[in-house]
This record gives structure tokens, C-alpha cells and sequence, in this order.
């Protein structure tokens, strides 16, 4: 299956751990609940395009590689910044965005129903 490119702002459901991971977010009115979190990682290149600001000023992203309960595979970043203004029920400066969908969900397979076997002919 090709990569689909969705770069849109979403919503996201975060753990209340000391370190927040994403438990489910929402992209229009469908919500996709977080089966397991593949891998996370920081863009430090993204960064790194900021010179002249100091670490602390300059905006970051931290990406999360998902698979919901239906089996889709997504990535996810938390892109924050200093200077943006919170919205309620944000973490000061953050913005989450669906960056793109790597796999689409895992057919559920049906439980093969097993046929009682005839008993040997005498």
C-alpha cells in the first residue's frame, strides 16, 4: 500500500504519565483509539533550520509511530513552539498533527469452523 501524506492538525488524547504519550486522537469526527506506539523520535534537523535562536526558543517536533485498535499504521508529531499561545486543554505551545498513514487496518480473519470427522470405516 502507498503512503498517504495527510499533514493535518488533529486532536489527540494524551496519557497523564510524568512523560505524556498519545492514547487517541481525533481527525474530523472519527476517533482512533491507540492500540500500541511503534516508535517515537525527535526532529532535530527541523531545528536545527533556526539559527541564531537559542535550544530553548526554537521550535521542536517529537514523532510517534502508532497503530490503532483497527490495525492502521500512522505517524503522528507534536510540533511545539515558545512563542505560540495555548489553547485549552493544550500543553502550552503544542499542536499535533497526522502526518501520514503507513498501512491501512488488518483484515480480521473469520475462526475456521472445523468439521467433525467421520469415524474410520471397519
Amino acid at each position: 500500500m502507498p503512503v498517504d501524506f495527510v499533514d493535518r492538525e488533529i486532536e489527540v488524547q494524551l496519557s497523564e504519565d510524568e512523560a505524556p504519550v498519545p492514547l487517541a486522537f481525533r481527525l474530523g469526527s472519527r476517533e482512533y483509539k491507540i492500540g500500541e506506539q511503534l516508535a517515537t523520535w525527535e526532529d532535530h534537523a527541523f531545528a536545527a533550520l533556526q539559527r541564531g535562536r537559542d535550544w530553548r526558543q526554537q521550535q521542536q517536533r517529537r514523532y510517534y509511530r502508532v497503530r490503532t485498535e483497527e490495525g492502521e499504521v500512522y505517524e503522528l508529531y507534536a510540533d511545539w513552539s515558545p512563542g505560540r499561545r495555548r489553547r485549552k486543554g493544550e500543553a502550552q505551545g503544542t499542536r499535533w498533527y497526522l502526518h501520514r498513514r503507513l498501512s491501512s487496518g488488518v483484515a480480521k480473519k473469520k475462526p475456521v469452523k472445523e468439521e467433525p470427522s467421520e469415524p474410520p470405516s471397519a
